[in-house]
C-alpha cells in the first residue's frame, strides 16, 4: 500500500467520523493476502503459539497406556511497533490478551511403537479474547544407537479464537480521544481468527538410564489462516465485516529437558522458535520476525 493510499485512508475516515448515523457504510469483502503482509504475520505469529510440540524426548509408549497431563507457554508481549499490523501496517492491533496459553493433553500408546497425543484449549476468556483449538499428532520413535532416539509425528490444529482486537474495549471506553481512539470505535469487536495447520516434527533425544532426558526437534508446518473482522468504527460509520485469508509454510525448532522424576510422572521443558517473515512497510523486502517462547508439560501416566 502506497503512502498517498494510507494518506487516503486517514482522510476518508476522518470524514466518516463526521457522517451522520444513517449514512453508514457497510464492507463485507474478502481479501487473500501474501503469507509476509503484516496482517498474515500477526495471525500465524499466535498460530505458532499454539503448534502441538512433543514438549519431550521421544519415548515408547507400551499399546494401552494412557498419559494425561497439563502444557503451558508464555506468550510474548507485541511492541507497538510489532502491533502495528491493521490495514497493511497502519493500524495498532490490540492483541496483547494474555501472557499465558494453557492447554489439557492426553497420549494414548496405540501398538506397534505409536503414539496418539490430543489437545484442547477450553473456551476460557482472558483479557478480552477467548480461544477454543484442538490438535493431534501421531507419532513413533526409533531407536538410533542404545542411548540415542529419533522421534517423527504428524500434527495438525484447528479452531479459533474470538476477541476484541480491531476494536478494543479501552479504545471504547476512550469515548472521542483521537490519541487513545483514533479510528472512532464505538464498541468493542468480537473478530475471529480462525486456523488449520498440518505439519511433521522430527526430534532427537538423549537417554542414558537416568532421569534427565535432552531433545532437541526441527517442525515445518502448513498454515491456512482467515481472520474474520466484526468491528464499527468510524463514529459509527463504517460497519466492517471484511474477511482476511493467508496460507503458508513456516519452520520451527525447539530445545528441551524432560525429568523423570519416578516412571509415571514427566515434568518437561522447552524453549521455541519459529520464524517468520514479513514486510513491514515502508520496507518492500521481506524480514524475519520470529516467534519464541517457552513451554512446560507436566504429566501422568495413568496406565
Amino acid at each position: 500500500m502506497s503512502l498517498r493510499i494510507r494518506v487516503g485512508a486517514y482522510f476518508v475516515l476522518a470524514l466518516l467520523a463526521c457522517a451522520p448515523a444513517h449514512a453508514q457504510i457497510v464492507t463485507a469483502t474478502t481479501e487473500t493476502l501474501d503469507f509476509d503482509r503484516p496482517e498474515s504475520w500477526g495471525m500465524k505469529y499466535y498460530t505458532a503459539l499454539a503448534l502441538l510440540t512433543s514438549v519431550g524426548a521421544p519415548e515408547t509408549r507400551a499399546a494401552g497406556g494412557l498419559t494425561l497431563g497439563l502444557e503451558g507457554g508464555l506468550v510474548p508481549q507485541m511492541s507497538d511497533a510489532e502491533r502495528r499490523i491493521g490495514f497493511d501496517g497502519i493500524k495498532l492491533e490490540d492483541v496483547n490478551k494474555t501472557h499465558v496459553f494453557g492447554r489439557i493433553r492426553a497420549g494414548v500408546g496405540l501398538g506397534a511403537g505409536l503414539g496418539l497425543d490430543l489437545a484442547w484449549t477450553p473456551p476460557i476468556e482472558r483479557g478480552g479474547a477467548t480461544p477454543n483449538l484442538f490438535a493431534a499428532a501421531l507419532g513413533r520413535p526409533f531407536d538410533l544407537a542404545p542411548s540415542w532416539r529419533l522421534g517423527l509425528r504428524a500434527y495438525g490444529q484447528i479452531g479459533h479464537v474470538e476477541g476484541d482486537i480491531t476494536c478494543s474495549a479501552e479504545e471504547v471506553a476512550a469515548g472521542s480521544d483521537p490519541d487513545k481512539n483514533p479510528y472512532q470505535c464505538v464498541e468493542p469487536s468480537s473478530d475471529v481468527s480462525r486456523q488449520k495447520t498440518l505439519g511433521g516434527e522430527l526430534t532427537v533425544g538423549y537417554d542414558s538410564g537416568g532421569p534427565v532426558k535432552p531433545y532437541a526437534g526441527v517442525l515445518v508446518t502448513y498454515m491456512d489462516l482467515e481472520f474474520q473482522v466484526n468491528a464499527l468504527y468510524g463514529g459509527g460509520a463504517i460497519e466492517d465485516h471484511n474477511l482476511q485469508l493467508t496460507s503458508g509454510t513456516t519452520v520451527a525448532a525447539t530445545a528441551g529437558l524432560t525429568y523423570a522424576p519416578s516412571p509415571r510422572w514427566r515434568i518437561s521443558g522447552e524453549l521455541f522458535y519459529s520464524w517468520l517473515s514479513i514486510v513491514r512497510p515502508p520496507a518492500t523486502t521481506s524480514a524475519n520476525e520470529g516467534f519464541f517462547n517457552a513451554r512446560l508439560f507436566v504429566s501422568y501416566r495413568v496406565h
